[in-house]
């Protein structure tokens, strides 16, 4: 990120006192919400496991998604598999896809990504669309990379070979994005290949960039445009990155640089870097001698301000707003400051987490109480108990619905909808 001279550190300064003034105390008391126990599951799935290899015995969860307009659940796993024969380099990963009903649980479709005669995946990754298609990434071992669309029938709509490591991205206008680089060259830098395609396949733009992506999403890509550093055999990325934001005709619309006594890399909990509906973009950073802070970039991709946070702080997004995690404290935000707050008294887990769910709420798990909150105002949707036994494993909730992967199987469980 970009070194600041002595005027850009008084515009900081600036910045960062309006965005505290900015702050407005709202802190309203929450009526007790009905709390149920989730103790008996609607249905629980048949083993995920798979038999097709010599796998250990575990199901490993890269995903689960529920799709209500088509009544399914999709469960992307993977099972690691121990190297046997002199044929296989290294251990690997048997992965599948598989579609549930989400009425029954039966399984309705599975697909696998291996062939005894073909290379066996090293990598994987998922994502969804609102329709229900299904955007897989996949590399092998024979160096292949390849990126899979199923539709709701478990059919292929298309398979595209790419050429370097990739990641996937859904934006908000439907378009799967596909951001490619082969890594640093010899001094450094780092160039990037993004393509844009629609639901059918067809490429609607591409591009190569100066920079590595670190985030796409909404109509925004955000890129670190810096020069990596090797370090012994690795490069490592700048602590203090060259920021770019790009929208989605692949047009620049900014950049900005960290000083230099700031590090954005894996300080604090959450994430570090989201990308709001509204296009505005959020990043954390730790800075020498003043601890982290959130910059907030609004949505013409110019630095708005920044805010201290603590340093154990967890944050989390949903819709234009964002909550900070401290203690027993949760603190709803804007782009334009405090919304509200929520103390919880509630028996905390070592690794207590908010996290956003498929249908944009905020759910939070204590140890033997959960919430799903409203994200504009932080009151309960749904209050539930469960031992941690119950809910112990992968679980994901939508549309009044948890779903949780435990012991090889998938199970159900339905909240009331008279807490709403």
């Amino acid at each position: 990120m970009h070194t600041l001279s002595k005027r850009n550190t008084k515009t900081w300064a600036a910045l960062l006192l309006s965005g505290v003034l900015l702050f407005s105390m709202n802190t309203p008391s929450y009526a007790a919400t009905s709390t149920e126990a989730l103790t008996k599951p609607s249905w629980t799935s048949s083993s995920l496991m798979l038999s097709e290899v010599n796998a250990q015995e575990d199901v490993r969860i890269k995903e689960i998604h529920a799709v209500p307009s088509k009544n399914l659940v999709y469960v992307h796993s993977y099972q690691p598999v121990t190297k046997i024969n002199s044929k296989t380099a290294l251990d690997w990963n048997l992965d599948s896809l598989q579609a549930l009903d989400a009425t029954t649980g039966k399984l309705k479709w599975n697909v696998i990504f291996h062939e005894k005669s073909g290379p066996y995946t090293t990598y994987s990754n998922s994502l969804y669309a609102d329709n229900g298609t299904a955007y897989v990434y996949m590399e092998y071992s024979d160096g292949t990379k390849k990126v899979y669309s199923y539709n709701t029938s478990g059919k292929t709509n298309w398979v595209k070979t790419v050429n370097a490591p990739s990641d996937l991205y859904l934006m908000n206008n439907g378009t799967l994005m596909i951001a490619s680089s082969t890594g640093p060259l010899s001094n450094g830098s780092v160039r990037s290949s993004i393509s844009l395609y629609d639901a059918k396949g067809k490429l609607i733009t591409a591009k190569t960039i100066n920079g590595a992506v670190l985030k796409a999403g909404n109509d925004r890509i955000v890129v670190d445009a810096s020069k990596q550093t090797k370090v012994g055999n690795y490069w490592q990325q700048a602590a203090n990155p060259k920021l770019e934001i790009y929208d989605l005709t692949l047009n620049r619309l900014s950049f900005y640089q960290f000083p230099t006594n700031a590090n954005t890399i894996g300080d604090g909990g959450g994430e570090s870097l989201a990308i709001l509906e509204d296009g505005s973009v959020i990043m954390r950073a730790n800075f020498d001698n003043t601890g982290n802070k959130l910059m907030g970039f609004g949505s013409d991709g110019k630095l708005a301000w920044g805010r201290s946070i603590a340093g154990n702080a967890f944050v989390q997004t949903a819709g234009n707003g964002y909550t900070v995690f401290t203690g027993q404290k949760l603190e709803l935000y804007t782009m334009k400051g405090k919304v509200t707050e929520r103390m919880f008294k509630d028996q905390q887990d070592v690794l207590t987490v908010v996290e956003h769910t498929q249908d944009g709420n905020y759910k939070i798990d204590f140890v033997n109480t959960g919430y799903i909150l409203d994200p504009t105002t932080l009151e309960s949707i749904h209050e539930f108990t469960s031992s941690p036994e119950d809910m112990k494993g992968y679980s994901t909730y939508t549309n009044d619905i948890i779903y949780n992967f435990k012991n090889e199987a998938l199970s159900k469980y339905v909240l009331n909808t008279a807490n709403n």
